[in-house]
């Protein structure tokens, strides 16, 4: 969706815009020519072509490369960055503050927290800073997330975290007081609600240190609460969307809970499995939609079984910036249409959702939405949707943000609002203690309750 078209028209009869010209601070002027004057060949006056960018090869051991790194990205975000106006950020500010941090230097992974802090100033949930620096991740066999602002145990793997529980609240990582270390991860983290920063911070906070492969917990056990215990733990490779990585318990992928109710986790279905599960789902009574995480392609191919007429996306809009400073920008449609498929699912259905589902997932549940196609049982969303754009500075360092302007189907705010629960609730730390989801029983509850 991101391209750049060059108009060509004839020099003579036509009067051509002024340059663009403004000041950058007292004392210094930009004059930015909007047109330039071309032949055949290409630009005048013609010039030989450059040899290959060593850019990429620098170092940001090198107080040049740094300063450029802020001032290229800084500059990316403030001519194209869609998101401008919904934001509290006072975006001038944010350069000065990342230049004095970058001019000094005590190692790569120093430098790439001056180009995170600088990317969370955008509150922007698909905004990241990779390296070629970067350590491998590691990981305790247990999960952790934030329920009710508490910090906590929530899952373990079976007999690799002994001393450790659901339910158990977590007060210092590695020897740091919680509230330290979850200050210093959030700084980190850009994202446009709090749901997402949370999910980030807890994502964050799970890594282990890549040097000891190990990590510290001390903790309040849920058994006995007001008294704390310290436990030392393994770490390993991470994997993803299997059970016991979730931070709730989850059945089956496709499951039948009750005679006539299925349970599907678009987070781990697959399409083959979507396909072999059509059949089922057509004589169901009700049907349960996981979305707490990011859905495969099966996502919007469930909606065309939800519907006898045509819907569509929400307004994904692409912005043309003709000058500087976004300051003649138009933003085009494109959004696209959902065609209903057979066989129609006249079931009853829920969808379950949360802070972890962003993007393309809240794409998916901004038609679910918007032509009102179930029960939306948990949280709001993360907020933040539109294609990923990402860029590469010299150094090493990648960056991505969202480069899409997307608005909810009625032209209303999306980025920092999100999918809202039509049916709110949350887990709580006696629920984790006991091993249940709540929200799926929420959920089960509702499509046993709702009326076809």
């Amino acid at each position: 969706p991101y391209k750049t078209e060059r108009e060509r028209k004839p020099a003579t009869g036509g009067k051509f815009p002024e340059p663009f010209e403004a000041e950058l601070v007292p004392g210094v002027r930009a004059s930015v020519p909007l047109v330039l004057y071309v032949d055949s060949a290409g630009t005048l006056p013609h010039a030989p072509l450059p040899g290959p960018s060593l850019l990429y090869e620098r170092s940001a051991e090198d107080r040049a490369t740094r300063l450029a790194d802020v001032i290229i990205a800084w500059n990316i975000f403030e001519h194209f960055y869609p998101y401008f106006d919904v934001l509290k950020t006072d975006w001038f500010a944010e350069l000065p503050k990342a230049l004095r941090t970058a001019a000094t230097y005590s190692g790569p992974a120093d430098f790439q927290k001056t180009l995170e802090r600088l990317v969370a100033a955008l509150q922007d949930g698909h905004g990241r800073v990779g390296s070629s620096h970067q350590g491998a991740m590691l990981r305790p066999p247990l999960t952790l997330d934030w329920v009710q602002d508490q910090f906590l145990v929530t899952r373990v793997q079976a007999g690799k975290a002994e001393g450790v529980a659901p339910g158990d609240r977590v007060f210092k990582i590695d020897g740091k007081p919680l509230e330290q270390a979850a200050a210093e991860a959030r700084s980190l983290i850009s994202g446009a609600t709090r749901q997402w920063i949370d999910h980030r911070s807890a994502d964050e906070l799970s890594n282990c240190n890549p040097a000891t492969r190990r990590m510290t917990l001390e903790i309040e056990p849920y058994t006995h609460q007001g008294t704390t215990k310290t436990v030392e733990l393994d770490c390993a490779t991470p994997r993803f969307k299997v059970p016991e990585t979730y931070t709730e318990p989850r059945p089956e992928k496709l499951a039948e809970l009750e005679p006539g109710i299925f349970y599907v986790d678009l987070d781990r279905v697959k399409e083959d499995d979507w396909t072999a599960a059509v059949p089922t789902l057509e004589k169901a009574k009700g049907i349960i939609f996981d979305m707490r995480g990011y859905p495969g392609q099966p996502g919007i191919e469930v909606l065309a079984h939800l519907t006898g007429t045509t819907i569509r996306s929400a307004k994904f809009t692409v912005g043309s910036a003709a000058m500087p400073d976004r300051l003649d920008t138009t933003y085009h449609d494109g959004g696209w249409p959902v065609q209903p498929q057979k066989p129609y699912f006249n079931a009853r259905r829920v969808f379950l959702t949360d802070g972890r589902a962003i993007s393309y997932a809240e794409t998916v549940m901004g038609i679910v939405e918007a032509f009102k196609l179930g029960e939306i049982v948990g949280g709001p969303t993360a907020g933040t949707n539109g294609n990923v754009n990402p860029f590469r500075l010299p150094g090493g360092y990648n960056i991505s943000w969202t480069g899409m302007k997307v608005l909810k189907h009625d032209g209303s705010q999306h980025h920092g609002i999100g999918i809202l629960p039509t049916v709110p609730v949350a887990r709580t730390r006696q629920g984790v203690a006991e091993g249940k989801d709540e929200i799926l029983l929420k959920g089960l509850e509702v499509v046993k309750s709702v009326p076809k």
